[in-house]
């Protein structure tokens, strides 16, 4: 016997902190638990009274209307009313691990448990830019998966008593047949191919119309994916039970897998949180200082300025503190800002005499030769062309000799 409060009863709280109406579906209950309940959980917010606080009143809520028995309690008579017909609450952490496998799992079965057989999770993978992970976005997916048929409600066929188990397998979709190898005879396991694994048949003429007797039907349909800001490649969403549909199999989740674009069209390449950008500058801006414009994935234009008296060199690179990807889950924060310089060197035979004369004035002097011998040899460098260095030589190395006499005059090495 219940015992009836004398003032209203409050049956809306619970309804409230998961954000739902009362005429919620299962499926909508638990989706808005784990979207909400991932976020406070204790192991994602240690030390946080707060925290805390929100993720017992999910638990305690959703493990109220969760169940018909309790939810149809707290309709009628509110939170006491679950207290007086149910007793206490069960720990919120073990509520949460039952349903996503615990805090780092989020969306796998935690083995071992029971409970309705589930359906294996559907994987997608979406491919987004830099400027996407950088600002956060949400975007539509076009997904298709089975879904139980409407006409016939899952059963294959709308008259009864169709389906009948397979005379081949005797209702276990697989047959077992003996085959020799040698001297040794070894029973081997195959499906069976009369009922196609499944243990039972329907002729053709009683089949549902509409999935020709297979239970499901493929039905297209449009996501939201909200991206959050960070995120990396491989990052995970997890939509709950919205995996493929099998009657009488609870349907697993649908997981959608954040795929990186390489290279990405802005020119930043991407480690971890940092940003890495590549800049050539001239010969004059690496030894007097340079001055560019970057603009960053979210709009903003970055006047970069050498340090003054820096000198740059071919391969240097500088950092920009602060100015790398936001970190997931923490946006405020962000990694730092690589940039990596090479040199764009005049070309040949571009530069003056009065340039040269120039030059010779304002950089350190070239080093002393040194004195020369009598005799010497003048040979001039060339370009380096890799691909004629390995062609085969057109002379024989048989016919090379030797100088009658080594030089006795040698250089003088710097």
């Amino acid at each position: 016997m219940f015992r009836q409060s004398r003032g209203p009863v409050d049956n809306e709280k619970y309804y409230k902190i998961l954000g739902v109406s009362k005429d919620a579906s299962p499926s909508d209950l638990k989706k808005a638990y784990y979207k909400l309940a991932r976020d406070c959980h204790p192991d994602k917010n240690k030390g946080d009274p707060e925290k805390l606080k929100q993720f017992q009143e999910l638990s305690h809520a959703y493990e109220v209307l969760s169940d018909p028995e309790k939810k149809n309690l707290y309709d009628t008579y509110g939170e006491e009313g679950v207290k007086q017909g149910g007793g206490g609450f069960s720990d919120p952490s073990s509520i949460f691990e039952q349903f996503f496998g615990g805090f780092g799992g989020f969306g796998g079965g935690h083995p071992g448990r029971s409970g309705p057989k589930r359906g294996e999770p559907i994987n997608f993978q979406f491919t987004l830019s830099l400027k996407d992970l950088y600002n956060g976005t949400k975007k539509k997916l076009k997904v298709t998966k089975n879904v139980i048929c409407s006409g016939c409600s899952g059963k294959g066929s709308t008259k009864e008593g169709a389906y009948k188990t397979c005379p081949g397998c005797g209702g276990k979709g697989v047959t077992f047949a003996r085959r020799a190898m040698g001297a040794t005879i070894i029973q081997m396991q195959q499906d069976c191919s009369q009922c196609n694994k499944k243990g039972e048949i329907i002729d053709k003429k009683d089949q549902c119309t509409k999935c020709k007797g297979k239970k499901t039907v493929q039905e297209p349909k449009i996501i939201e994916v909200e991206i959050d800001r960070g995120m990396r490649d491989g990052s995970r969403i997890t939509f709950p039970e919205e995996g493929n549909q099998v009657p009488g199999v609870t349907p697993g989740d649908m997981v959608v897998i954040v795929k990186e674009v390489s290279p990405d069209p802005s020119g930043f390449t991407r480690r971890n949180d940092d940003l890495i950008f590549e800049k050539k500058v001239t010969l004059l801006e690496a030894l007097t200082g340079y001055q560019f414009q970057l603009t960053h994935l979210d709009g903003r234009c970055l006047l970069i300025k050498s340090a003054p008296g820096d000198i740059t060199r071919a391969g240097d690179i500088r950092v920009v503190h602060g100015e790398g990807m936001p970190m997931h889950k923490n946006p405020f924060q962000k990694g730092n800002l690589f940039i990596r310089f090479s040199i764009d060197w005049p070309k040949k035979s571009t530069l003056s005499p009065q340039q040269f004369e120039l030059l010779s004035k304002a950089l350190p002097p070239k080093p002393d030769l040194g004195p020369i011998p009598m005799e010497y040899e003048e040979v001039v460098t060339e370009p380096f062309d890799e691909v004629r260095h390995n062609e085969p030589q057109d002379y024989d190395r048989s016919e090379a000799y030797d100088d009658d006499e080594p030089s006795q005059a040698g250089c003088v090495h710097q």
